[in-house]
């Protein structure tokens, strides 16, 4: 073989080379693609509306939750000057926050479905 054979055959294996990468990422793809397809296929069902209403629900659960009881922190004390002890802080100020948090783990737990239009199965 000649050097120009040699190098046709190199630049021939390594274009097949990347085909099959290619092949393989967009493999890859669709598996991940399918995988999810998956582990949504065994979550409960949820609609759109009914994400809005439990959004609502955990909002109102964590807005009625007494976030200035003493009893729910670890409280660091302080001294004052005439020997008193007292509570330096305990306030909570990011409600709004915990409810994003704890909506998205339990969005987590379910998958999208889609809303009945029917009119006559909403009775």
């Amino acid at each position: 073989m000649t050097t120009t054979e040699l190098n046709a055959k190199i630049e021939a294996l390594q274009a097949a080379l990347e085909t099959k990468v290619q092949e393989q990422n967009a493999y890859r793809g669709q598996i991940d693609t399918l995988k999810k397809q998956l582990t949504d296929l065994n979550k409960p069902k949820l609609t759109m509306a009914q994400f809005d209403e439990l959004t609502e629900l955990v909002e109102t659960g964590v807005g009625n939750f007494d976030f200035s009881d003493t009893d729910n922190y670890s409280i660091d004390f302080g001294l004052d000057y005439d020997g008193r002890v007292h509570c330096e802080s305990h306030e909570f100020d990011n409600a709004d926050e915990l409810a994003r948090e704890i909506c998205e783990k339990v969005y987590e737990m379910f998958a999208e479905a889609k809303e009945d239009t029917n009119q006559e199965n909403q009775d």
